[in-house]
Protein backbone atom coordinates (compact mmCIF):
# COMPACT_ATOMS: atom_id res chain seq x y z
CA UNK A 1 0.00 0.00 0.00
CA UNK A 2 1.56 3.52 -0.66
CA UNK A 3 2.22 5.87 1.37
CA UNK A 4 -0.02 8.90 1.71
CA UNK A 5 2.03 12.23 0.62
CA UNK A 6 3.45 14.22 2.95
CA UNK A 7 1.67 17.07 1.18
CA UNK A 8 -0.67 17.92 -1.22
CA UNK A 9 1.42 17.98 -4.59
CA UNK A 10 -1.29 20.80 -5.57
CA UNK A 11 -0.45 23.26 -2.84
CA UNK A 12 2.61 25.31 -2.60
CA UNK A 13 5.38 25.03 -0.17
CA UNK A 14 5.20 28.67 1.00
CA UNK A 15 1.72 30.13 1.50
CA UNK A 16 0.16 32.47 3.75
CA UNK A 17 -1.88 31.74 6.81
CA UNK A 18 -4.69 32.19 7.81
CA UNK A 19 -5.23 35.17 10.40
CA UNK A 20 -6.56 34.22 14.18
CA UNK A 21 -7.72 37.53 15.41
CA UNK A 22 -8.11 35.74 18.88
CA UNK A 23 -4.62 34.69 19.28
CA UNK A 24 -3.57 38.03 20.56
CA UNK A 25 -6.21 38.08 23.29
CA UNK A 26 -4.34 34.59 24.93
CA UNK A 27 -0.84 36.63 24.62
CA UNK A 28 -1.63 39.80 26.77
CA UNK A 29 -3.62 37.31 29.44
CA UNK A 30 -0.64 35.14 29.43
CA UNK A 31 1.56 38.86 30.01
CA UNK A 32 -0.58 39.91 32.70
CA UNK A 33 -0.29 36.39 35.05
CA UNK A 34 3.55 37.05 34.60
CA UNK A 35 3.18 40.36 35.71
CA UNK A 36 1.45 39.54 38.80
CA UNK A 37 3.48 36.47 39.42
CA UNK A 38 6.49 38.79 39.87
CA UNK A 39 4.59 41.00 41.75
CA UNK A 40 3.96 38.57 44.48
CA UNK A 41 7.17 36.90 44.90
CA UNK A 42 8.45 40.58 46.35
CA UNK A 43 5.77 40.45 48.47
CA UNK A 44 5.45 37.17 50.04
CA UNK A 45 4.00 37.81 53.59
CA UNK A 46 0.77 38.85 51.27
CA UNK A 47 1.11 35.27 48.80
CA UNK A 48 -0.87 31.94 49.69
CA UNK A 49 1.43 29.22 50.31
CA UNK A 50 3.32 28.13 47.22
CA UNK A 51 2.26 24.68 45.53
CA UNK A 52 5.26 22.81 44.21
CA UNK A 53 4.86 20.90 41.30
CA UNK A 54 7.58 17.92 40.49
CA UNK A 55 9.95 16.08 42.90
CA UNK A 56 11.32 18.00 45.69
CA UNK A 57 15.03 19.26 45.46
CA UNK A 58 17.73 16.41 46.75
CA UNK A 59 18.37 19.14 49.78
CA UNK A 60 14.77 20.13 50.34
CA UNK A 61 14.11 17.40 53.48
CA UNK A 62 17.69 17.63 54.78
CA UNK A 63 17.30 18.74 58.54
CA UNK A 64 18.94 21.98 59.14
CA UNK A 65 22.50 21.99 60.96
CA UNK A 66 23.23 23.10 64.44
CA UNK A 67 24.39 26.48 64.79
CA UNK A 68 28.42 25.12 66.04
CA UNK A 69 28.14 22.75 62.89
CA UNK A 70 27.16 25.67 60.64
CA UNK A 71 29.09 28.10 62.08
CA UNK A 72 32.82 25.91 63.35
CA UNK A 73 35.32 27.50 65.10
CA UNK A 74 38.14 24.94 64.27
CA UNK A 75 39.42 23.22 61.67
CA UNK A 76 36.80 21.05 59.67
CA UNK A 77 39.19 18.22 59.16
CA UNK A 78 41.27 17.93 62.84
CA UNK A 79 40.63 14.40 64.03
CA UNK A 80 39.00 14.17 67.69
CA UNK A 81 39.32 11.41 70.49
CA UNK A 82 36.08 10.27 69.45
CA UNK A 83 37.09 10.23 65.40
CA UNK A 84 35.69 6.51 64.14
CA UNK A 85 38.87 6.10 62.15
CA UNK A 86 41.02 5.38 64.68
CA UNK A 87 40.84 2.28 66.38
CA UNK A 88 42.36 -0.02 69.30
CA UNK A 89 43.17 -3.63 68.38
CA UNK A 90 44.03 -5.66 71.17
CA UNK A 91 45.58 -9.32 71.29
CA UNK A 92 48.29 -11.67 72.50
CA UNK A 93 51.85 -12.96 70.92
CA UNK A 94 51.70 -16.09 69.35
CA UNK A 95 54.42 -18.60 68.92
CA UNK A 96 57.43 -18.20 66.42
CA UNK A 97 55.71 -14.00 66.21
CA UNK A 98 58.46 -11.48 65.88
CA UNK A 99 57.79 -7.43 66.07
CA UNK A 100 58.32 -7.47 62.38
CA UNK A 101 55.43 -9.91 62.02
CA UNK A 102 52.77 -7.94 63.87
CA UNK A 103 53.76 -4.30 62.59
CA UNK A 104 54.44 -5.45 58.86
CA UNK A 105 50.57 -4.39 57.92
CA UNK A 106 50.62 -1.16 59.40
CA UNK A 107 54.38 0.44 59.00
CA UNK A 108 56.47 0.48 55.64
CA UNK A 109 59.90 -1.78 55.43
CA UNK A 110 62.23 1.12 55.37
CA UNK A 111 60.46 2.54 58.87
CA UNK A 112 60.47 -0.93 60.61
CA UNK A 113 64.17 -1.54 59.64
CA UNK A 114 65.34 1.77 60.96
CA UNK A 115 63.43 1.29 64.43
CA UNK A 116 65.78 1.50 67.13
CA UNK A 117 66.22 -1.33 70.19
CA UNK A 118 65.43 0.53 73.30
CA UNK A 119 68.39 0.88 75.81
CA UNK A 120 66.82 -1.80 78.25
CA UNK A 121 64.64 -3.88 75.89
CA UNK A 122 65.35 -6.22 72.79
CA UNK A 123 62.64 -6.83 70.34
CA UNK A 124 64.19 -10.50 70.03
CA UNK A 125 62.61 -10.45 74.49
CA UNK A 126 58.97 -10.43 72.84
CA UNK A 127 57.64 -13.78 74.89
CA UNK A 128 54.59 -15.72 73.84
CA UNK A 129 50.70 -14.88 75.14
CA UNK A 130 52.19 -11.20 76.47
CA UNK A 131 49.58 -9.01 75.82
CA UNK A 132 49.74 -6.01 73.28
CA UNK A 133 47.90 -3.24 71.48
CA UNK A 134 48.05 -1.54 68.44
CA UNK A 135 46.37 1.72 67.97
CA UNK A 136 45.48 2.14 64.41
CA UNK A 137 44.27 5.38 61.90
CA UNK A 138 43.42 4.32 58.87
CA UNK A 139 45.08 1.27 59.23
CA UNK A 140 48.43 3.04 60.15
CA UNK A 141 50.45 2.69 63.04
CA UNK A 142 50.19 5.47 65.60
CA UNK A 143 50.98 3.24 68.98
CA UNK A 144 51.92 -0.09 69.52
CA UNK A 145 52.12 -1.16 73.31
CA UNK A 146 53.52 -4.50 74.54
CA UNK A 147 53.99 -5.79 78.30
CA UNK A 148 57.21 -6.65 79.18
CA UNK A 149 55.81 -7.22 82.58
CA UNK A 150 52.92 -6.16 85.25
CA UNK A 151 55.28 -3.37 85.67
CA UNK A 152 56.74 -2.17 82.45
CA UNK A 153 55.45 -1.71 78.92
CA UNK A 154 56.96 -1.04 75.54
CA UNK A 155 55.83 0.85 73.51
CA UNK A 156 56.53 2.68 69.81
CA UNK A 157 55.11 5.88 68.69
CA UNK A 158 56.15 8.57 66.71
CA UNK A 159 58.79 10.68 68.92
CA UNK A 160 59.39 14.79 67.16
CA UNK A 161 58.21 13.44 64.22
CA UNK A 162 60.31 10.08 64.33
CA UNK A 163 59.17 6.40 64.91
CA UNK A 164 60.99 5.34 68.44
CA UNK A 165 60.66 2.85 70.99
CA UNK A 166 61.18 3.16 74.98
CA UNK A 167 60.48 1.10 77.97
CA UNK A 168 58.04 2.87 80.27
CA UNK A 169 57.36 1.76 84.21
CA UNK A 170 54.03 1.80 85.50
CA UNK A 171 54.02 3.04 88.99
CA UNK A 172 54.14 0.50 91.20
CA UNK A 173 52.84 0.22 95.51
CA UNK A 174 54.62 -2.75 97.13
CA UNK A 175 53.77 -3.80 100.55
CA UNK A 176 54.81 -6.38 102.52
CA UNK A 177 53.18 -9.20 103.45
CA UNK A 178 53.89 -12.96 104.68
CA UNK A 179 53.58 -16.32 103.32
CA UNK A 180 53.45 -19.35 105.11
CA UNK A 181 52.54 -23.43 104.68
CA UNK A 182 53.83 -26.93 105.69
CA UNK A 183 55.62 -29.11 103.67
CA UNK A 184 53.74 -31.96 102.68
CA UNK A 185 55.50 -33.32 99.11
CA UNK A 186 57.98 -30.65 98.34
CA UNK A 187 59.32 -26.52 98.74
CA UNK A 188 57.35 -25.90 95.66
CA UNK A 189 54.29 -26.87 95.97
CA UNK A 190 54.12 -25.85 99.25
CA UNK A 191 54.18 -22.40 98.29
CA UNK A 192 52.46 -22.33 95.72
CA UNK A 193 49.91 -23.77 97.38
CA UNK A 194 50.21 -20.80 100.15
CA UNK A 195 49.72 -18.40 96.84
CA UNK A 196 53.46 -18.45 96.00
CA UNK A 197 54.79 -18.71 92.48
CA UNK A 198 57.68 -20.90 90.98
CA UNK A 199 60.21 -17.74 91.31
CA UNK A 200 59.57 -17.17 95.23
CA UNK A 201 60.52 -21.05 95.54
CA UNK A 202 63.25 -20.76 93.90
CA UNK A 203 64.35 -17.61 96.01
CA UNK A 204 63.44 -19.49 99.28
CA UNK A 205 66.10 -22.46 98.24
CA UNK A 206 68.55 -19.82 97.12
CA UNK A 207 67.92 -18.20 100.60
CA UNK A 208 69.26 -21.44 102.61
CA UNK A 209 71.00 -23.77 99.52
CA UNK A 210 74.45 -23.14 101.62
CA UNK A 211 72.50 -25.41 104.40
CA UNK A 212 70.03 -26.92 102.68
CA UNK A 213 69.67 -29.59 99.96
CA UNK A 214 66.36 -28.64 98.68
CA UNK A 215 66.35 -32.58 96.82
CA UNK A 216 66.66 -34.23 99.28
CA UNK A 217 66.76 -32.35 102.42
CA UNK A 218 63.00 -30.85 102.78
CA UNK A 219 60.72 -33.55 104.46
CA UNK A 220 57.02 -33.52 105.31
CA UNK A 221 56.07 -31.62 108.23
CA UNK A 222 58.94 -29.14 107.57
CA UNK A 223 57.69 -25.37 107.75
CA UNK A 224 58.34 -21.68 106.43
CA UNK A 225 57.27 -18.25 107.29
CA UNK A 226 58.55 -15.40 104.58
CA UNK A 227 58.16 -11.60 104.64
CA UNK A 228 57.70 -10.94 100.67
CA UNK A 229 57.48 -7.94 98.82
CA UNK A 230 53.27 -7.87 97.06
CA UNK A 231 53.56 -4.93 94.38
CA UNK A 232 50.10 -3.26 93.16
CA UNK A 233 49.64 -1.46 89.82
CA UNK A 234 46.90 0.87 89.99
CA UNK A 235 45.34 -0.76 92.67
CA UNK A 236 45.54 -4.08 91.24
CA UNK A 237 47.84 -7.24 92.58
CA UNK A 238 50.83 -7.58 90.16
CA UNK A 239 52.71 -10.24 91.90
CA UNK A 240 55.95 -10.63 94.30
CA UNK A 241 58.65 -8.49 94.69
CA UNK A 242 61.76 -9.51 97.11
CA UNK A 243 61.93 -12.11 99.81
CA UNK A 244 63.37 -9.73 102.77
CA UNK A 245 63.07 -12.50 105.95
CA UNK A 246 62.88 -16.35 105.92
CA UNK A 247 62.66 -18.89 108.98
CA UNK A 248 62.74 -22.51 107.52
CA UNK A 249 61.94 -24.94 110.26
CA UNK A 250 62.51 -28.68 110.09
CA UNK A 251 62.98 -31.31 112.92
CA UNK A 252 66.11 -31.22 113.16
CA UNK A 253 67.11 -27.16 113.09
CA UNK A 254 65.70 -23.75 112.43
CA UNK A 255 67.09 -21.64 109.78
CA UNK A 256 66.82 -17.85 109.55
CA UNK A 257 67.64 -15.13 106.48
CA UNK A 258 67.35 -11.61 107.01
CA UNK A 259 68.31 -9.58 103.74
CA UNK A 260 70.80 -6.96 103.56
CA UNK A 261 70.96 -4.03 100.68
CA UNK A 262 74.68 -5.25 99.30
CA UNK A 263 77.24 -3.38 97.43
CA UNK A 264 75.65 -4.20 93.68
CA UNK A 265 72.55 -3.09 94.72
CA UNK A 266 71.28 -6.77 95.35
CA UNK A 267 70.25 -8.19 98.77
CA UNK A 268 72.16 -11.20 100.63
CA UNK A 269 70.90 -12.83 103.29
CA UNK A 270 72.41 -13.57 106.80
CA UNK A 271 71.14 -15.12 110.25
CA UNK A 272 70.48 -12.83 113.02
CA UNK A 273 74.42 -12.62 114.43
CA UNK A 274 75.29 -11.45 111.06
CA UNK A 275 77.09 -14.01 109.34
CA UNK A 276 76.19 -14.71 105.88
CA UNK A 277 74.28 -17.82 104.28
CA UNK A 278 75.77 -17.65 101.25
CA UNK A 279 78.75 -20.15 101.78
CA UNK A 280 81.90 -20.15 99.50
CA UNK A 281 80.21 -23.14 98.15
CA UNK A 282 77.20 -24.51 97.53
CA UNK A 283 76.57 -28.45 99.31
CA UNK A 284 75.56 -29.73 95.53
CA UNK A 285 75.88 -28.61 91.95
CA UNK A 286 72.55 -29.80 90.89
CA UNK A 287 69.38 -31.73 92.03
CA UNK A 288 69.83 -35.12 92.16
CA UNK A 289 68.18 -38.53 93.01
CA UNK A 290 71.03 -40.17 94.88
CA UNK A 291 74.52 -39.71 95.67
CA UNK A 292 75.93 -43.23 93.93
CA UNK A 293 79.71 -43.39 94.78
CA UNK A 294 81.41 -41.17 97.31
CA UNK A 295 85.20 -40.04 97.75
CA UNK A 296 86.93 -43.07 98.15
CA UNK A 297 90.83 -43.91 97.77
CA UNK A 298 90.31 -47.39 96.78
CA UNK A 299 87.02 -48.69 94.35
CA UNK A 300 86.20 -51.11 91.60
CA UNK A 301 85.53 -49.71 88.47
CA UNK A 302 82.34 -50.21 87.00
CA UNK A 303 84.03 -50.09 83.65
CA UNK A 304 87.46 -51.16 83.79
CA UNK A 305 86.80 -53.70 86.67
CA UNK A 306 89.89 -53.08 88.56
CA UNK A 307 90.45 -50.91 91.73
CA UNK A 308 91.38 -47.26 91.71
CA UNK A 309 90.95 -43.75 93.53
CA UNK A 310 87.88 -42.13 93.11
CA UNK A 311 88.61 -38.31 94.31
CA UNK A 312 84.87 -37.28 93.53
CA UNK A 313 81.31 -37.57 94.08
CA UNK A 314 78.48 -39.29 91.26
CA UNK A 315 75.74 -38.02 91.50
CA UNK A 316 72.56 -39.94 89.70
CA UNK A 317 70.73 -37.84 87.93
CA UNK A 318 68.16 -37.77 84.47
CA UNK A 319 69.61 -36.80 81.29
CA UNK A 320 69.47 -33.07 80.93
CA UNK A 321 68.81 -32.30 84.58
CA UNK A 322 71.04 -28.83 84.75
CA UNK A 323 74.51 -28.82 86.50
CA UNK A 324 75.89 -25.54 88.04
CA UNK A 325 79.00 -24.08 89.83
CA UNK A 326 79.37 -24.64 93.32
CA UNK A 327 80.69 -21.01 93.52
CA UNK A 328 82.14 -18.11 91.83
CA UNK A 329 85.06 -18.47 89.40
CA UNK A 330 86.48 -18.36 85.73
CA UNK A 331 86.31 -21.85 83.22
CA UNK A 332 89.59 -23.06 82.91
CA UNK A 333 88.78 -25.96 80.49
CA UNK A 334 85.71 -26.70 78.25
CA UNK A 335 86.56 -30.36 76.83
CA UNK A 336 86.24 -33.90 75.52
CA UNK A 337 88.44 -36.68 76.81
CA UNK A 338 87.73 -40.92 76.48
CA UNK A 339 87.15 -41.46 80.20
CA UNK A 340 85.47 -38.10 81.32
CA UNK A 341 83.64 -37.44 78.18
CA UNK A 342 82.18 -33.57 78.17
CA UNK A 343 83.82 -31.98 80.95
CA UNK A 344 83.82 -28.20 82.51
CA UNK A 345 86.38 -27.17 85.31
CA UNK A 346 86.03 -23.98 87.26
CA UNK A 347 89.01 -22.37 88.75
CA UNK A 348 87.35 -20.44 92.44
CA UNK A 349 90.43 -17.65 93.26
CA UNK A 350 94.11 -18.91 94.36
CA UNK A 351 92.86 -22.24 95.98
CA UNK A 352 89.90 -23.97 94.63
CA UNK A 353 88.97 -25.72 91.54
CA UNK A 354 85.88 -27.73 91.02
CA UNK A 355 85.04 -30.31 88.06
CA UNK A 356 82.14 -31.71 86.37
CA UNK A 357 82.46 -34.58 84.25
CA UNK A 358 80.17 -36.86 82.19
CA UNK A 359 78.08 -33.96 80.51
CA UNK A 360 75.57 -34.58 78.19
CA UNK A 361 76.09 -30.93 76.43
CA UNK A 362 77.30 -27.48 77.58
CA UNK A 363 75.11 -24.59 78.56
CA UNK A 364 74.76 -21.65 76.84
CA UNK A 365 77.97 -19.04 76.44
CA UNK A 366 80.17 -21.29 78.54
CA UNK A 367 83.69 -21.45 77.37
CA UNK A 368 87.29 -21.33 78.44
CA UNK A 369 87.87 -18.32 80.08
CA UNK A 370 83.73 -17.57 81.18
CA UNK A 371 83.50 -15.58 84.32
CA UNK A 372 80.75 -17.65 86.43
CA UNK A 373 78.69 -17.06 89.23
CA UNK A 374 77.84 -19.51 91.79
CA UNK A 375 74.43 -21.43 91.01
CA UNK A 376 74.85 -20.48 87.06
CA UNK A 377 74.07 -23.68 85.08
CA UNK A 378 77.20 -24.54 82.74
CA UNK A 379 76.09 -27.87 81.43
CA UNK A 380 73.62 -30.76 81.33
CA UNK A 381 74.05 -34.51 83.14
CA UNK A 382 74.75 -37.41 80.91
CA UNK A 383 76.43 -40.19 80.32
CA UNK A 384 79.78 -39.31 78.25
CA UNK A 385 82.77 -40.95 79.15
CA UNK A 386 83.11 -43.79 80.68
CA UNK A 387 80.04 -43.99 82.53
CA UNK A 388 77.49 -46.98 83.02
CA UNK A 389 74.48 -44.46 83.26
CA UNK A 390 73.50 -40.69 83.49
CA UNK A 391 75.05 -39.18 86.40
CA UNK A 392 77.66 -36.34 87.29
CA UNK A 393 81.12 -36.87 88.35
CA UNK A 394 81.57 -34.25 90.78
CA UNK A 395 85.03 -33.52 91.57
CA UNK A 396 86.84 -30.57 94.10
CA UNK A 397 91.06 -30.06 94.78
CA UNK A 398 92.51 -27.77 97.00
CA UNK A 399 95.90 -26.43 95.98
CA UNK A 400 96.08 -28.91 93.37
CA UNK A 401 95.59 -31.71 95.72
CA UNK A 402 91.39 -34.14 95.69
CA UNK A 403 89.27 -33.46 98.83
CA UNK A 404 86.33 -34.63 99.64
CA UNK A 405 83.49 -32.22 98.21
CA UNK A 406 80.69 -33.69 100.98
CA UNK A 407 82.91 -32.68 103.41
CA UNK A 408 83.41 -28.50 102.51
CA UNK A 409 80.15 -27.22 102.96
CA UNK A 410 81.25 -25.39 106.30
CA UNK A 411 83.27 -22.98 104.47
CA UNK A 412 81.62 -19.24 105.18
CA UNK A 413 81.51 -16.67 102.78
CA UNK A 414 83.17 -13.11 103.82
CA UNK A 415 81.59 -11.91 107.11
CA UNK A 416 79.20 -8.51 106.73
CA UNK A 417 81.36 -5.66 107.33
CA UNK A 418 81.25 -4.16 111.21
CA UNK A 419 80.32 -0.88 109.95
CA UNK A 420 76.89 -2.13 108.71
CA UNK A 421 75.88 -4.08 111.77
CA UNK A 422 74.23 -1.46 113.33
CA UNK A 423 71.87 -1.30 110.18
CA UNK A 424 71.54 -4.69 109.77
CA UNK A 425 70.55 -5.15 113.61
CA UNK A 426 67.67 -2.79 113.17
CA UNK A 427 66.58 -4.39 110.78
CA UNK A 428 66.68 -8.13 111.68
CA UNK A 429 64.66 -6.72 114.90
CA UNK A 430 61.84 -6.02 112.45
CA UNK A 431 62.10 -8.52 110.24
CA UNK A 432 61.78 -11.33 113.28
CA UNK A 433 58.83 -9.70 114.66
CA UNK A 434 57.38 -9.99 111.46
CA UNK A 435 58.28 -13.75 111.21
CA UNK A 436 56.98 -14.70 114.46
CA UNK A 437 53.38 -13.37 113.79
CA UNK A 438 53.35 -9.06 114.64
CA UNK A 439 52.38 -6.99 111.70
CA UNK A 440 54.46 -5.99 108.75
CA UNK A 441 55.32 -2.35 108.93
CA UNK A 442 54.51 -0.48 105.74
CA UNK A 443 58.06 0.99 105.84
CA UNK A 444 59.81 -2.81 105.27
CA UNK A 445 58.84 -2.17 101.42
CA UNK A 446 60.04 1.08 100.96
CA UNK A 447 63.74 1.31 100.86
CA UNK A 448 63.98 3.89 98.25
CA UNK A 449 66.41 2.58 94.93
CA UNK A 450 65.93 -1.09 95.52
CA UNK A 451 65.47 -3.53 92.92
CA UNK A 452 62.13 -4.81 93.53
CA UNK A 453 62.53 -8.30 91.60
CA UNK A 454 62.92 -11.33 93.13
CA UNK A 455 65.93 -11.96 94.51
Amino acid sequence: MPYPPLRDPGRPLFFKSRRRPWLGGVLLVLVAAAAATAWLVDFPGQSPDPVLVGPPHPLAMAPPLAPEQFDPSGNLFERTAEDPSEETLTDRVRAGQTLGGILASHLSPDRLAALSHPEDFSFTDLRTGQAYRLTLRDRELVTFEYDISSTEMLVIDETDGELAARVESRQCEVRPTVVAATVESSLFAAVTGAGGNASMAAALADIFASDLDFSRDVQPGDSFRAVVEKRYVEGREAGFGRVLAARYVSAERTLEGFGLLGDKGRLEYYDAEGRPLRKAFLRAPLSFLRVTSGYTASRLHPILKVRKPHFGVDYAAPTGTPVWTVGDGVVIERGRNHAAGNYVTVRHGKTYVTRYNHLSRFAKGIATGTRVVQGQVIGYVGSTGYATGPHLDFRMYENGRPVNALANTEMQADPLPRARMAEFREDVLTLAAVLSGHKPPTALALRPGTDNRLQ
